[in-house]
This record gives structure tokens, C-alpha cells and sequence, in this order.
């Protein structure tokens, strides 16, 4: 698993691998390790979609190269991938196997990866429905995955995204016996973003999950509250001005040699109208988001 800043923007890998406990962590780091490789120094000019696909063939020749180097212990290594790449406002999504990733805006969950198993091309063939496919002996036989051949397709996709856009990157442990359905709920329940891989593990834990459990959560962006919160401030902060300047021009046209005296008002209002800001803002329990994608992760269970 993998978080970092390259020269493209924000780069996130997830990898899981297979082939044994020595085979399959060694096919993953190999795999986030071959991918980084060509994008870490990429110029931020490069062209990303053929960049990436480079650089899941290299990725791939490594896995398979090791996989087939007569080592017992890594012999039919592979790995699943998924990686994440914003640039800008543009969100590059490229996976190889049934690792996901999904797209959270606005309160609905759509996945924006398609499984690489025999499965969903049961379930693309309408012999089974998505709940059909969670429990169904074909869910975990990967049609493709980085190592087990010498070449690899990879399925690239990008799409523009909105502030507060949260992006779900997971292994089969987790999409492997909870549905998106109830993924959704767990994303929309009012949870900040550093819960969320905490609470999916969780509950995957909680459904029997029996493969590794691998989560990223990346919000895009500032959240909508706080413009909102510091636009009703301001209102209230004009208004509460305006409703103190009548009495004040009132005081100094009765009273118009003692403007030390209406300074003093002035004075003392205004600070007694800042004291119940703050105080009002204090008890929203704001936080200001940082200017970058805000990341969250859990490392690897292993069951």
C-alpha cells in the first residue's frame, strides 16, 4: 500500500498479493515498488494514461519474472492492483484483479473499477446477481492479475472530481463479503474520514471476512460546511453591526460632543458581539480541512 506526492499530483497504490504468505507479500511490494518506478520521476507534463499502462507491464514483467525464477517459496506469485492518480482535478483510476476502488459523491457509492474474475463475467452474462457473486465458489478465481503471464491488460479510466468527492480504494477482503450497499451506509453515516477504513474493517471483520483486509479513503478537497458556517457569520456579523450603528448616529446626533463616549460604545458592543461569535463557533467543533486530498488507511490483516 502505498500514499504519496509525485510530480503528476497524488498517487495511491493498493496491491494484494497471492501465492502464500512469503509469495504473496513479496508479489505486492514488488508490484507497488515496479509501479512507482515509472511515475515517480514522470514530468508533470507526461501523458498519464499511457504512463500508466507502461508502467503496469513493467510492474508486471518484475511479478513474473520472480514468480517464475524456480524459487519454491514465490513460484505462481501474482498480484491484484489498483491505483489511484489525482491530477489536478482529474482522478486517473487503473487495476488489474479484484482489488476496488469507488467513487462516494453526494451521498451515493458507484464503483469505478470492474472485477477481473470469473464471477463477474458470470454476473456481466447475467447467470448471477451481484449478491449472488459475493458467496459464489468462482468470486475469488482473478481472470487476470499482475505475474501469472508475461504480458498484462490493464483497465484505465479518469473522471473529473467535485470538492468533498471521497474515493474508496479496498481489497477482496473487504468487497468480498460486504455489499456495496451496506459499504455506502458505512460512508454516509457521518463518520470523518480518518474512521472510515477503521469501520469497514471492522464490520468485514464482523461478516467472516477470511483474506487480507486492505482500505484507502481520499477525500478530495474542502467539505461544503465551513463556506456555508463562515457565509452565516458573515450575515450575522453585518446585521449585528448594522443594528449598532442606529443607536450609535443616534447617540451622537443627541449628543454630538461626546464622541469619546460613543467610541467607547461602540467599542464595548463590538467586543461583546465577538465574544458570542466566537463562542458560537467554537461549539460547531470546526476544523479547516487541508488544501490536499485528505488520505486514510489500515494496513493488511492477515486471517
Amino acid at each position: 500500500m502505498c500514499s504519496t506526492r509525485i510530480g503528476l499530483g497524488r498517487l495511491h497504490i493498493l496491491a494484494d498479493g497471492m501465492g502464500g504468505h512469503k509469495g504473496g507479500a513479496l508479489a505486492a511490494q514488488l508490484t507497488i515498488d515496479g509501479l512507482r518506478r515509472d511515475l515517480d520521476h514522470a514530468p508533470p507534463t507526461a501523458s498519464v494514461i499511457p504512463l500508466l499502462r507502461r508502467a503496469f507491464a513493467r510492474a508486471n514483467q518484475d511479478v513474473y519474472q520472480k514468480a517464475h525464477s524456480d524459487d519454491p517459496e514465490t513460484q505462481g506469485m501474482g498480484s491484484t492492483a489498483v491505483l489511484l492518480l489525482i491530477a489536478d482535478r482529474t482522478a486517473y483510476v487503473a487495476h488489474v484483479g479484484d482489488s476496488r476502488a469507488y467513487l462516494l459523491r453526494k451521498g451515493r457509492l458507484r464503483r469505478l473499477t470492474k472485477d477481473h474474475t470469473r464471477a463477474q463475467r458470470m454476473v456481466d452474462a447475467a447467470v448471477l446477481t451481484p449478491e449472488q457473486a459475493l458467496d459464489h465458489p468462482s468470486a475469488s478465481v482473478l481472470e487476470r492479475a499482475l505475474g501469472t503471464k508475461p504480458e498484462v491488460e490493464v483497465d484505465v479510466a479518469h473522471i473529473l472530481l467535485l470538492k468533498a468527492d471521497v474515493i474508496l480504494l479496498c481489497s477482496d477482503g473487504l468487497s468480498g463479503c460486504v455489499g456495496d450497499g451496506d459499504i455506502q451506509k458505512t460512508l454516509t453515516s457521518g463518520l470523518p474520514v480518518s474512521e472510515m477504513p477503521r469501520r469497514l474493517v471492522d464490520l468485514a471483520l464482523r461478516r467472516g471476512s477470511k483474506d487480507n483486509i486492505t482500505v484507502q479513503c481520499i477525500q478530495y478537497g474542502r467539505t461544503s460546511r465551513l463556506p456555508r458556517v463562515l457565509r452565516w457569520a458573515l450575515i450575522i456579523t453585518v446585521a449585528a453591526l448594522v443594528l449598532l450603528a442606529y443607536p450609535v448616529y443616534s447617540y451622537m446626533g443627541y449628543r454630538g460632543t461626546k464622541i469619546d463616549e460613543a467610541l467607547r460604545a461602540i467599542h464595548s458592543r463590538y467586543q461583546k458581539l465577538s465574544e458570542r461569535l466566537a463562542g458560537w463557533l467554537t461549539r460547531l467543533q470546526l476544523q479547516l480541512p487541508d488544501a490536499q486530498p485528505r488520505t486514510n488507511t489500515t494496513k493488511p490483516r492477515v486471517l
